[in-house]
C-alpha cells in the first residue's frame, strides 16, 4: 500500500468532507445511479474506495441491502467503515489481486472517486479485473470528476496530491469499452433538486454549463460533450 494513503482519511478526505456531507452524496449516489441497482435485495455488492462509509450504511439500512462488501488500501479507511456497518470493509494492498481472487461472485461492483486515483499504467489491468469478479449479468458502476467541466475542471485534477489521471466523458468511455465492458453508458452527475437551496445552487449550474456548452460548439461543432461537474458510467460484463 503506498505511504500516500496511510492517513488519507484523517489527513485529507475529512478534510473536504464533513460526515454530513457524505451522507448527502450518499443520498444523491442513488439519484445518479440508482437505475443501475439490481432489485434484488440479496444482490452481491462491492464497493471499492467507500471513504466514510456512509453509502454502505445506507445501502444496507435504508435500501435493505443485505450482501455488501467493501474494500479499501486504507487502514484508516477499513476502520471508518466497520464503525458504521461491521464487518462489511476488508483490507487490501493490492484491490486488482484481490479482485482476481474473486472471480463471478458480485452482482454489482461500485467505485466512485476512486479510478482518478489509480496509475494510468494500472487504469486498464484494474478495470478488466473488475469485469471478471462480476457475475454473469454483473454491472460495474463508477463515477469520477469530469476535468472538462468549465468551472471546476482544473481544481478536481489537480486539489487531491493522489489524483493521478483526469477524464472526460470520450476516455471514461473508452477506458470500460476497451477493457470488454458492453452496453457502456457514459452520463452526467448533476446537483438534485431536493430542496430550494439545491434548486437555485443547480439553476446556476446549468446557466454556467450551457453558455460554456455554447462555447465549446465554436471548437468542437460536430462533438458533444457533456460538461457535468461529475460523470457517471455503467458498464455490463
Amino acid at each position: 500500500m503506498s505511504v500516500e494513503y496511510d492517513q488519507y482519511l484523517s489527513q485529507h478526505f475529512r478534510r473536504i468532507a464533513t460526515p454530513a456531507a457524505a451522507q448527502r452524496n450518499a443520498v444523491f449516489s442513488l439519484d445518479h445511479h440508482g437505475q443501475h441497482f439490481p432489485p434484488d435485495k440479496n444482490a452481491a455488492i462491492l464497493e471499492i474506495g467507500p471513504g466514510l462509509g456512509a453509502l454502505l450504511g445506507h445501502l444496507h439500512t435504508h435500501c435493505g441491502y443485505g450482501n455488501i462488501k467493501a474494500v479499501d488500501v486504507s487502514a484508516e479507511v477499513v476502520e471508518a467503515c466497520n464503525r458504521v456497518l461491521p464487518g462489511s470493509t476488508e483490507l487490501t494492498t493490492d484491490t486488482t489481486a484481490f479482485l482476481e481472487d474473486h472471480p463471478g461472485e458480485f452482482d454489482l461492483i461500485l467505485m466512485f472517486h476512486v479510478l482518478e486515483h489509480v496509475p494510468k499504467d494500472e487504469v486498464m489491468p484494474l478495470l478488466k479485473a473488475l469485469r471478471r469478479s462480476l457475475s454473469e449479468k454483473g454491472k460495474l458502476v463508477v463515477e469520477v470528476p469530469n476535468i472538462a467541466h468549465p468551472v471546476m475542471g482544473a481544481y478536481q485534477r489537480y486539489h487531491d496530491f493522489t489524483h493521478t489521471v483526469g477524464f472526460t466523458d470520450q476516455s471514461l468511455g473508452f477506458v470500460l469499452r476497451n477493457s470488454g465492458f458492453r452496453d457502456v453508458t457514459v452520463y452526467g452527475c448533476r446537483t438534485p433538486r431536493k430542496n430550494l437551496a439545491r434548486l437555485v445552487q443547480r439553476t446556476a449550474q446549468d446557466a454556467v454549463e450551457l453558455f460554456s456548452g455554447l462555447r465549446l460548439r465554436l471548437y468542437l461543432p460536430h462533438q458533444p460533450t457533456n460538461l457535468a461537474i461529475a460523470l457517471g458510467a455503467c458498464g455490463s460484463k
